[in-house]
């Protein structure tokens, strides 16, 4: 995770956004890292997550994603949630959760509900869980200083544990 937590601060400083996903499996198996290209393609379901999920299904030859785990640096939207769980990935794990996220200035929250997505039932079952590393949230700081240059880093939200 921390891997994909550089990528996404990288990924930020050439312009890009800072979720990044990418897929493992237990017979070793790691997808490239998915990164969002919604303008590019003007595919608006081609999130990082997905992005991810979908070259992982082309590499692996596989129906769906079952026994694969999806690293995700920032926790996936309603959209990304359900591709997943579609696919069966068997968890998912996330760097910095929705709500901060949302305090960076990207808030999908009420989006959820749309996609059937029911954020608390999918960490009480188990499939999600979350996975702090250091400096989780730099690519979202970085983001918004790069989007929102006037917000200052006193204005930052405090962040959960060591992410």
């Amino acid at each position: 995770m921390a891997r994909a937590v550089e990528f996404g601060t990288r990924h930020v400083e050439k312009g890009g956004l800072p979720f990044v996903g990418q897929l493992v499996g237990p017979d070793g198996y790691a997808s490239e890292y998915g990164v969002n290209r919604v303008h590019e393609t003007g595919d608006a379901t081609a999130h990082a997550e997905i992005v991810a999920m979908r070259l992982a299904l082309t590499e692996r030859g596989t129906p769906d994603l079952a026994g694969t785990r999806l690293l995700a640096t920032g926790e996936p939207c309603g959209l990304c949630y359900r591709f997943a769980l579609d696919q069966r990935v068997e968890h998912i794990y996330v760097a910095v959760d929705a709500e901060t996220v949302a305090s960076w200035g990207i808030d999908y929250l009420a989006g959820y509900p749309a996609f059937g997505i029911d954020r608390a039932r999918l960490r009480r079952d188990g499939l999600v869980r979350d996975l702090p590393v250091e400096a989780g949230d730099e690519p979202f700081q970085r983001f918004t200083q790069a989007v929102f240059p006037r917000r200052s880093c006193s204005s930052a939200p405090p962040t959960k544990g060591p992410s």
